[in-house]
């Protein structure tokens, strides 16, 4: 059997994360639905990383096995018309049997969409996170600006300790302005990239920039946060709904242009 490495696109509204998990319904189990129907083969999926429930993906990458005797080029359209409508495959390439998509990803990006003001929004609110009250973008560019580099994020994690401890390296933290949407509405995008993520640490970071943005504490407080390894002292996590996982790189690749976030 060859392996195939996938590109999966999804919107997560409907899904209780991207793991098979007993009594949920997740994006691994369709895929392996959809596969099984189309080889008549109990194939198991394997994905970069786990994304949790209501959460997104653009370039979220999967392998699996696959019997010989169907062709690449067609390949992603006849998975894709035994997946749900909220699930598809944007392309599949050959790799060799060592290919892990967990253990040889090189850098991931996250986007967090979130829009400011009222009225709320309708078309959006499953992929942003509508904020009812005026944030102010340069002060959470000051504070995503203090995620950079090497840093102890148990502040920003919801468990314990991860395998190798809660220490990781942020290559961007960078949050971008888009043009107001016809309500008058402010549109903001976070990105952030890194080679790995704690659970729950986006939505942690992005919590911490919107209290950051509303005033609940200054940009300069985000240091002592971080030094504190306290969750509590950085608020609420954001809601699932407004982040993707944008891509996962691996050796060779380039990184795509970035992207509106959800919007």
């Amino acid at each position: 059997m060859s392996q195939c490495r996938a590109t999966v696109e999804y919107d997560g509204s409907n899904y209780h994360g991207w793991q098979i998990q007993k009594n949920a319904v997740s994006v691994q189990a369709a895929l392996e639905r959809a596969l099984k129907l189309l080889t008549g083969s109990d194939l198991r999926v394997r994905g970069a990383g786990r994304t949790d429930a209501g959460v997104h993906a653009r370039g979220q990458t999967a392998a699996f096995p696959l019997p010989p005797g169907i062709p690449l080029d067609r390949l992603a359209d006849a998975v894709n018309s035994r997946l749900p409508r909220d699930i598809a495959v944007t392309a599949v390439r050959e790799v060799g049997d060592a290919f892990d998509p967990r253990r040889d990803c090189v850098r991931k990006q996250y986007s967090y969409s979130l829009s400011a003001g009222r009225p709320r929004p309708a078309l959006d609110a499953r992929r942003s996170w509508p904020v009812r009250w005026p944030l102010s973008p340069d002060a959470m560019r000051r504070a995503a600006g203090f995620f950079l580099g090497e840093h102890d994020f148990t502040s920003f994690c919801r468990a314990g300790l991860a395998g190798g401890g809660n220490v990781r390296t942020l290559e961007r933290s960078e949050i971008r302005l888009l043009p107001p949407d016809p309500a008058g509405r402010t549109r903001l995008v976070y990105y952030v990239e890194a080679r790995g993520f704690l659970y729950n640490m986006v939505r942690a970071l992005v919590g911490a920039l919107v209290a950051a943005g509303s005033g609940r504490f200054r940009p300069e407080d985000i240091p002592a946060i971080i030094k504190s390894r306290d969750r509590s002292a950085a608020g609420q996590s954001a809601p699932p709904h407004g982040l993707c996982l944008e891509w996962t790189l691996y050796p060779g690749d380039w990184p795509p242009p970035d992207r509106d976030g959800l919007f």
